[in-house]
């Protein structure tokens, strides 16, 4: 039986590719094996960049943006008048009605 190859291509933000290649027979099993493994080493080299990631953001913080909002929300006082006028209005728009000219 004649082989094939599938092949992946992994682009990086500083323009550095990693190429992935996985030969595999000529049929429908043989291939879903070979997307299988294909998948799981681009899985491992994604896995350790996003880990590379986090700890460059800083102690695995994902965004510092949350936390600053987090603490803003106790300077607000809300009034309780406004929600109710809100959540009153959380129904479907009324029905137009057509007329006729």
């Amino acid at each position: 039986m004649a082989t094939c190859e599938l092949k992946g291509e992994l682009k990086y933000r500083d323009g550095q590719t990693n190429k992935f290649a996985v030969k595999s027979d000529n049929n429908l099993k043989s291939i879903i094996i070979g997307v299988k493994k294909l998948h799981s080493e681009i899985s491992e080299v994604l896995t350790s960049l996003v880990e590379q990631e986090k700890g460059l953001n800083g102690n695995g913080r994902e965004d510092s943006r949350v936390d600053d909002e987090e603490e803003d929300d106790g300077d607000e006082q809300e009034d309780p008048a406004e929600t109710a006028t809100v959540n009153s209005n959380a129904g479907p728009p009324a029905k137009r009605v057509k007329t006729r000219s």
